[in-house]
């Protein structure tokens, strides 16, 4: 088990040195749904997946109650969801009302179990091949690597947009 991660351009246009810089991403395959969290968890236990689906469905519905209720959530070893917002400063206190707020957000924090796991996760570079895409040793013949892949936004939800459709096509 480990994350998948690509390399990526991108421009930046703020701080002390602009320009273009090259970054490790996430390359998420997909979602977890509810209905399949609720199958691995039949399968691991005696529960029955209606069961679960219900339990899982009432703690969706719980959260965000209490979420939205201004309340923080703590998930033992998973971690808190958070209440935020978003407000713009004043310069006096008489000027600040709920007008200010720009929006309301929430935010996950894992646990510290959670974190050290984390800490231990192992990464998987992906090399994808994608026709028309220019290699580091192409566009860039200083690199010293060069068979590492760069890849756009767009390039990406290609792929996923590939991979979608192929597991699709598998499970037919």
């Amino acid at each position: 088990m480990s994350i998948k991660i690509v390399k990526v351009r991108r421009e930046i246009h703020t701080g002390a040195t602009p320009g273009t810089r090259y970054l490790n991403r996430v390359f998420r395959t997909g979602n977890a749904k509810l209905d399949d969290i609720a199958s691995e968890i039949e399968q691991a236990t005696t529960v029955s997946y209606s069961d679960v689906l219900a339990v899982l469905k009432a703690l969706e519905i719980t959260v965000s109650r209490h979420v939205l209720n201004g309340e923080g959530v703590k998930l033992g070893l998973l971690g808190a969801f958070l209440p935020g917002i978003k407000a713009t400063a004043k310069t006096t206190l008489a000027q600040v009302d709920v007008s200010t707020i720009q929006r309301a957000y929430c935010r996950f924090y894992p646990s510290s179990h959670f974190k050290e796991k984390l800490d231990k996760a192992t990464f998987e570079e992906l090399n994808l091949d994608i026709t028309g895409l220019q290699s580091y040793d192409a566009e860039y013949p200083d690199a010293d690597k060069q068979d590492d892949i760069i890849l756009s936004r767009k390039q990406i939800k290609e792929i996923r947009a590939k991979e979608k459709e192929a597991k699709e096509q598998n499970n037919a």
